[in-house]
């Protein structure tokens, strides 16, 4: 079975409607008519995506939503999926999408989904959509979907290399977070993960990764596809892997002229996988992460989370969480000019380390953990 785990719906009705769209969704529009004018987004109708799916041999696609910032183009994006699932059950899948910052709206929106049969959710963007990854609005979201057992796939991209339009700035740590702090979770990383998935080589990054896949959705934008298939495959096993294409996306802009699952289908087909890499890359792994919300097991609860223990010295501990988890903290690191704030130090720097960068001496260590010792028990 193969199957395309990362396409969009975007039917020519959308592209005559570009105008309205980016008074609503100026950041979507952007990447579909970008200010230089040379877009290489391409468009297709329900009838169309079919087509191209049986030219290529897709059996199944799971189309995957646009990251809007508006609650209402979420719920309009979702109609429309629901409604082509439940049209093409045996063709089509798909996720739902979700504003975080619409809170309680946003999730009775992706409760609605998943009782309509989408299995998860995304793709999302906290860079175009405004939240993070660690706020408390986007944390519901994924308590929900880890009851459903429901995949949740999240764009990302990598830091380096030139700009282009829809390159975001999250760093590709905070995603790795997110994931040590849900290690059940069903996550989807798109485009190959904005490279994390190269860092699984080291052995404890692996462990912490374990639920962890990537899809492949635009590569050719971005790697040559041998190299960039022979390179992920050292660093992870082929299970963590999934075909996408972003479809109807032009990913051969100077070959390309229209919509086609094809051109990338052909490369891959080209490298001489083994059957079983194959098989599992282009189909099988999709259609176990992407089972319907619901079935099967949440997975191990127990691996490792980072977690206060009051058997571990505080300086120890890390200083974001110390701060995030009592706050009455932060005005004793404030007064110390230590920062506690994710973008200035990761979310598992010790505070000693964190001290001793910001020129603490031992001394006045010790005496910043008294204080925040104290301000911790009076809270």
């Amino acid at each position: 079975m193969k199957i395309d785990a990362h396409v969009h719906f975007l039917p020519p009705s959308v592209q005559a409607n570009l105008p309205h769209l980016a008074q609503h969704e100026p950041y979507w529009s952007l990447l579909l008519n970008p200010p230089t004018g040379q877009s290489i987004q391409a468009y297709a109708t329900a009838e169309r995506l079919l087509a191209d799916m049986d030219a290529a041999g897709l059996e199944r696609v799971v189309l995957v939503g646009e990251y809007y910032h508006q609650h209402e183009s979420c719920v309009a994006r979702n109609n429309q999926t629901i409604e082509l699932v439940q049209r093409y059950p045996e063709r089509i899948m798909g996720l739902a999408t979700v504003q975080p910052l619409a809170g309680e709206k946003a999730t009775a929106e992706l409760r609605r989904c998943l009782a309509h049969g989408l299995c998860g959710l995304g793709e999302l963007n906290p860079y175009a959509q405004n939240f993070r990854l660690d706020s408390a609005v986007f944390e519901r979201l994924i308590a929900i979907c880890e009851e459903a057992n429901a995949a949740v796939n999240l764009h990302i991209n990598e830091e380096v290399g030139a700009h282009y339009w829809g390159k975001s700035s999250t760093p590709i740590r905070h995603y790795y977070e997110l994931a040590c702090r849900h290690p059940a979770l069903k996550l989807v990383l798109a485009h190959w993960g904005g490279g994390l998935l190269f860092y699984e080589l080291m052995p404890r990054v692996r462990e912490q990764l374990a639920n962890v896949v990537y899809d492949t959705a635009a590569s050719p934008l971005l790697y040559p596809t041998a190299a960039i298939f022979a390179t992920a495959l050292t660093c992870v096993p082929p299970h963590k892997l999934l075909y996408g294409s972003d479809y109807p996306l032009r990913i051969y802009p100077r070959t390309q002229k229209e919509a086609d699952f094809r051109p990338f289908l052909a490369e891959i087909d080209e490298l001489g996988l083994d059957e079983a890499v194959a098989t599992a890359v282009l189909g099988e792994n999709a259609a176990r992460v992407y089972a319907q919300a619901g079935q099967g097991s949440r997975g191990a609860e127990a691996q490792e989370r980072i977690s206060h223990s009051p058997n571990l010295p505080l300086a120890h501990l890390p200083t974001a969480l110390i701060a995030q988890t009592y706050p009455e903290t932060q005005p004793v690191l404030a007064r110390y000019a230590i920062p506690w704030q994710d973008t200035a130090v990761l979310a598992h720097e010790p505070l000693a380390q964190t001290a001793a960068a910001h020129n603490l001496s031992p001394p006045q260590l010790a005496e910043l953990t008294d204080l925040l010792r104290e301000a911790i028990e009076t809270c």
